[in-house]
């Protein structure tokens, strides 16, 4: 039998504790079977000695049989599997491109290129989730070679599942999504739409036309749970940064309201959106379904103590050093200190739980030494722009220039945007030239996000690493920009454009045919216009919907040439991505995603240029190359823009 079994599906210290009483008693009867079994992990175990076996002895062998040095280790780790498992719904960070499961695979070799290079983050991930590494040192780690199958469990219980087997199963599921037709409709797609827009008479026709649909049952509860799900996104509170009206209509209808209010505390909002779920009743001591109070998972997961300091002046907290550092608390962290500035051996008994809470998961060493559980503190302290408590970590013997995962936490401070944090750190020293990895020095991270972003927080992030903003900008501006290069997605889209344009008889291809050249090449445009949420679907189809053919179903044609729209929209999209690529060193396959996603945009841009709104220009675009002159008219000729095409 093999030394190492593989842990189960649905791994439950209670199953695995009746499995050691049953083995023991097996033992102790002589079992011949059950003796080899427990003598290839306990040599030293004969008949002579089975009278004397207890019930930890047989724990121990179970433990042993997954991997585990002991039982101890093998009832933490299986409440480590038993808190993540409530997460995963969450992750989306293994969903890459449209082969999920590919992209999976990838990640176990480079998971295995890591280890064999002993870089940090591989270690502590295998240290963290392989039964037979866990608890270990980084460094021990690297002194033991590993399989395929341990590189497999530990990016599995990375993303929140208990396997690998159960992470596949997930990565198909969303592969069916993939691939479903993205231009589907039905009333849920109506009535969505309704809701995005917050109109309210165009739901009540839909709910008119599709009696009982409030109450059909759905994966979501009842239909009208399903709909409240989606007026109650944090997407939706945050770009309407109100309840809208929907919301009472559906609560009056039976919509049970708590629950969603408080899962929106989930995903990271902003102050005023926690203030919005609180106004309306979000329980602000809501325990989530891992245990842990929506306090301690947002001091985690939203790195925004603005928004974490609306919810705590409601919330009760516990008195634990990691919360004091992370509300601000600088004498509630003095308490946990002892008078060398080490933490005391009661902080050891609760630290950040950065295993299972959503949002900012990572590799969590099952046992802490004294400056790694500062590490932990220092981190939470830092992604709430708590500046008062890490200048008072630092005065008690922290080191400034600490790194996780080989990157500076004045590195993190400047990247995630905490302004007291990088001011506290470089008053306190810390080196803002100090390299780091694959990420760059402060100055490098903050000078690459004020060249491309040019906001007054980036600006002012740059100024507290000792940058001349105005220089880098002036600088940028007279340095040349890379030309951008077309990947073959890009290029598809210009055939397909093409293509569009034969088949409606135009000489020439214009901003009309581009648009549906991105749209059958499953460009990022096919996103934008599917959900907007700004647009009737089925409208859109109606005008577009004989041209949207599969992106293989092309005639054998030369290509034709551009129109000058179609130039400038080109134009403008290089302009924009050399913009945002200038001074960069993103490979050339960023810029060529970046000029896909810019063209996009500057297209849909010039075609809005034509017309009030995107519902326009559904209706005032038809399918043939004529159209482009009633779209040109609806700049001129209101009475144009309203008129249904054929009309």
């Amino acid at each position: 039998m093999s030394d190492i079994r593989p842990l189960p599906e649905r791994p439950s210290v209670e199953f695995e504790r009746k499995a050691a009483k049953a083995l023991l008693r097996q033992l102790r009867a002589g079992n011949p079977e059950a003796l080899q079994r427990a003598q290839s992990h306990e040599r030293s175990l004969t008949s002579e000695t089975l009278p004397e076996l207890k019930l930890a002895d047989a724990q121990r062998i179970i433990a042993r049989e997954y991997g585990f040095t002991s039982w101890t280790r093998l009832v933490q780790y299986f409440g480590d599997v038993q808190r993540q498992r409530y997460e995963h719904l969450n992750t989306s960070g293994w969903i890459r491109g449209l082969d999920p499961a590919a992209s999976l695979r990838r990640q176990v070799q480079q998971l295995l290129h890591a280890h064999s290079t002993r870089e940090e983050f591989a270690g502590r991930l295998l240290a963290a989730y392989v039964p037979q590494l866990y608890g270990q040192t980084v460094e021990d780690v690297f002194s033991h070679s590993i399989a395929e199958s341990d590189a497999q469990l530990a990016l599995a219980r990375f993303e929140g599942f208990s396997s690998w087997t159960a992470l596949l199963e997930a990565s198909a599921a969303v592969e069916q999504l993939l691939n479903v037709d993205p231009w589907h409709v039905d009333e849920w797609s109506d009535a969505s739409a309704a809701i995005k827009t917050q109109d309210l008479p165009a739901l009540e026709r839909v709910i008119s036309a599709h009696p009982g649909i409030l109450e059909r049952e759905t994966d979501s509860g009842l239909g009208v749970q399903r709909l409240l799900n989606i007026a109650l996104s944090p997407i939706e509170l945050d770009v309407n940064r109100s309840i809208s009206p929907v919301v009472h209509w559906l609560v009056a209808r039976g919509a049970n309201v708590t629950p969603l209010l408080n899962q929106g505390f989930i995903l990271g909002p902003r102050a005023h959106y926690v203030q919005q779920l609180l106004d309306l009743g979000a329980d602000p001591n809501w325990v989530m379904p891992n245990g842990r109070p929506v306090l301690e998972h947002a001091l985690i997961a939203w790195s925004n103590g603005e928004a974490v300091d609306v919810l705590a002046a409601r919330a009760k907290r516990r008195d634990v050093l990691w919360i004091a550092a992370g509300l601000g608390d600088v004498a509630g962290v003095a308490r946990w200190l002892d008078a060398n500035g080490k933490p005391r051996a009661a902080a050891r008994r609760d630290r950040p739980d950065f295993s299972s809470l959503v949002g900012q998961r990572r590799p969590q060493l099952p046992d802490a030494s004294d400056d790694e559980l500062l590490r932990e503190v220092f981190w939470v302290a830092m992604s709430n722009d708590r500046g008062d408590v890490l200048e008072y970590l630092v005065q008690r013997g922290f080191d400034v220039n600490s790194r996780v995962f080989d990157v500076p936490f004045v590195v993190m401070a400047v990247d995630n945007g905490c302004p007291n944090a990088v001011q506290a750190l470089v008053r306190s020293g810390a080196h803002v030239n100090l390299a780091s990895g694959n990420v760059g020095s402060a100055r490098e991270v903050a000078q690459s996000n004020w060249l491309r972003r040019q906001t007054a927080a980036h600006r002012r992030m740059a100024e507290l690493v000792g940058l001349d903003a105005d220089a880098l900008l002036a600088e940028q501006r007279a340095v040349p920009a890379p030309e951008p290069v077309l990947d073959e997605r890009m290029k598809e889209s210009l055939q397909l454009a093409s293509d569009d344009a034969r088949r409606t008889g135009a000489a020439v291809i214009e901003l009309e045919h581009l648009f549906i050249g991105l749209l059958r090449a499953r460009n990022v445009m096919q996103q934008t216009v599917r959900h907007s949420g700004r647009i009737n679907v089925r409208e859109f189809l109606n005008v577009f919907g004989d041209r949207l053919l599969p992106h293989d179903q092309r005639l054998s044609e030369p290509p034709l040439e551009h129109s000058s729209e179609v130039e400038q929209a080109m134009r403008d999209a290089r302009c924009a991505m050399q913009r945002r690529t200038r001074e960069q060193s993103a490979e050339r396959s960023n810029h060529r995603r970046t000029y896909s996603r810019c063209l996009c945009v500057t297209t849909m841009h010039r075609l809005r240029s034509y017309c009030r709104d995107l519902e326009r220009i559904w209706r005032c675009c038809a399918s043939s190359c004529s159209e482009t002159r009633r779209a040109q008219l609806c700049r001129t000729q209101p009475e144009a823009r309203i008129r249904p095409v054929g009309t």
